[in-house]
């Protein structure tokens, strides 16, 4: 049996803690329960388990051309080097033929990659049906396919799924996965990918080193396309085995985007989706095998299992902050139930207390006869001015500035934009599971407040004051997508004043309407 050279697990055992499925999100749960059981055989096939672990039988094989014509000695995988695991939307064209012998023909056409023709293969093809054996197949039902024999000995034969590395996209710096993940393992030195050694180590064809997993359908970051509970259970149910059998890190399961920077699939929500319950799926199993797998590489020298597995989730959302955009994080926050789960996990601090309603940074009556959120399209906020009559009021109040929700205060002190004054940034748990951010700029002073510390809803920031004489005072207010804080936010306070109204719009929404639907 194929060992895995790299260090994925510590030595000595380890008691990793557990989580109860009923602690789970619904969403979550609703996968893990239609995942099958699997395994994949010393013979290197596919085999689905019932509920007491006795094998019903293999799934069904149905050999790709390129199989039956690459299965020599000279096409088995390299063993002597880590593996991975490697994840692609099959991409269907408009009226294919979704059938067992439809998904063959497109594996076995020929087709152009870069300067020569080739067909296509990879290790199985998943569907949306419930996994069935090979005397339960059905042409028109697919839920896992096994599309490659695998040698004698169970080592599988490469598969034609990916295309030479561009070396020069990486030393130009542009290969921003392996950036992204460069990134994250000078601050945490348990975060590392098979990905970094494609591109920084020996020069070896990847192909020689992964195991393909198609996935039948396309765009999966779309809502409307994404695959569907029993697909992703199914996805889930094969990585699961074949990281078993072939001992393959966690962190070595990628999606085809990640190789090749030009192809879009599986998604880069989908990967974060599937990293994710692969940890949830781990850490509510009893198999310290898997456990070590996926959580061991945060392990460290005297760290704890639990710390361990919250650097996991926290590595998940802090490499899809870097590698897209707030906006897609902060949906992906609400559809996976991130933070919801982050509060169940072992040794995890207290919940953190939802925003559950928002009051108006300012007292009574407000005029919005200032610049608003894209007008001028350079403005990613909108002004708000107290009505004269209670702005003449000397003692009535309005020039105080207050925090629209519970929050933590994430930033306070001078301005460093096109707004003059003072500034403060909070950051806010929303009710359907995702993080936002409060900015409030222009303000003529601040109270004493500490980064760090959580203020209630109705604390007051600070003040307002009329710049000059001939000018009326007034509130520069913004709302934020909360990964705009790891993005942009942490290093600058506010934003260049070239930044294009695409750019915003991925990072703040319209401040008003966000306050109507909550105050």
């Amino acid at each position: 049996m194929r060992r895995n050279t790299a260090s994925t697990q510590p030595a000595a055992r380890v008691e990793w803690p557990f989580l109860l499925p009923e602690a789970l999100p619904r969403p979550v749960r609703e996968i893990l329960d239609r995942v099958q059981r699997m395994e994949v055989s010393e013979g290197g096939y596919l085999a689905l388990q019932d509920g007491g672990g006795k094998t019903r039988g293999n799934v069904p094989l149905r050999r790709t051309q390129w199989n039956q014509e690459k299965s020599t000695p000279l096409d088995r995988m390299l063993t002597e080097w880590p593996w991975g695991i490697v994840l692609h939307w099959y991409g269907e064209p408009e009226y294919f033929d979704k059938t067992i012998t439809g998904y063959l023909r497109g594996f076995d056409s020929l087709r152009d990659a870069n300067d020569y023709t080739t067909r296509t293969s990879a290790h199985f093809l998943v569907g949306s049906a419930a996994p069935g054996t090979q005397a339960e197949a059905k042409e028109d039902k697919i839920g896992i396919l096994q599309t490659q024999a695998p040698d004698k000995d169970g080592i599988p034969f490469v598969a034609s799924h990916l295309r030479p590395l561009n070396y020069k996209l990486h030393r130009e710096r542009k290969q921003y996965f392996v950036k992204a993940l460069d990134a994250l393992e000078y601050t945490d030195r348990g975060v590392h990918s098979i990905l970094q050694d494609f591109y920084d180590g020996p020069k070896i064809d990847p192909g020689w080193r992964t195991i393909a997993i198609e996935i039948t359908g396309f765009n999966f970051d779309d809502l409307k396309m994404a695959p569907g509970t029993q697909q992703i259970a199914n996805v889930l149910g094969v990585i699961w085995a074949v990281m078993k059998r072939y001992q393959i890190a966690g962190l070595d399961i990628m999606g085809h985007q990640e190789i090749e920077l030009d192809k879009p699939d599986p998604g880069k929500l989908f990967m974060a989706t599937i990293r994710y319950l692969l940890g949830i799926k781990a850490l509510s199993e009893d198999d310290e095998q898997m456990k070590g797998l996926v959580f061991g590489r945060f392990l460290g020298e005297g760290g704890s299992p639990e710390e361990a597995v919250q650097k996991y989730f926290k590595f998940v959302r802090d490499y899809l902050v870097l590698v897209s955009r707030p906006a897609q994080v902060f949906g992906w926050e609400i559809s996976s139930q991130y933070w919801t789960l982050c509060d169940q996990l072992p040794g995890a601090a207290r919940p953190v207390e939802t925003a559950g309603s928002f009051s108006s940074p300012l007292e009574g009556k407000i005029s919005l006869k200032g610049d608003s959120y894209l007008m001028p399209e350079s403005h990613l906020g909108v002004d708000l001015y107290p009505e004269r009559e209670q702005a003449s009021r000397a003692k009535s109040g309005t020039n105080e500035v207050k925090l629209v929700a519970g929050g933590e205060c994430l930033y306070a002190g001078k301005n460093q934009g096109q707004c003059a004054g003072k500034m403060a940034i909070f950051h806010h748990r929303l009710e359907e599971g995702a993080v936002m951010l409060t900015v409030y700029s222009h303000l003529s002073e601040l109270t004493s407040l500490q980064t760090g510390q959580k203020y209630p809803q109705g604390h007051v920031l600070g003040k307002i004051a009329s710049p000059q004489v001939f000018m009326e005072r007034f509130l520069h207010f913004a709302v934020a997508y909360g990964a705009t804080w790891e993005t942009d936010l942490r290093l600058r306070a506010d934003l260049p004043l070239n930044a294009s109204p695409e750019w915003i719009r991925e990072r703040f929404v319209e401040p008003v309407g966000f306050m109507k639907e909550r105050v």
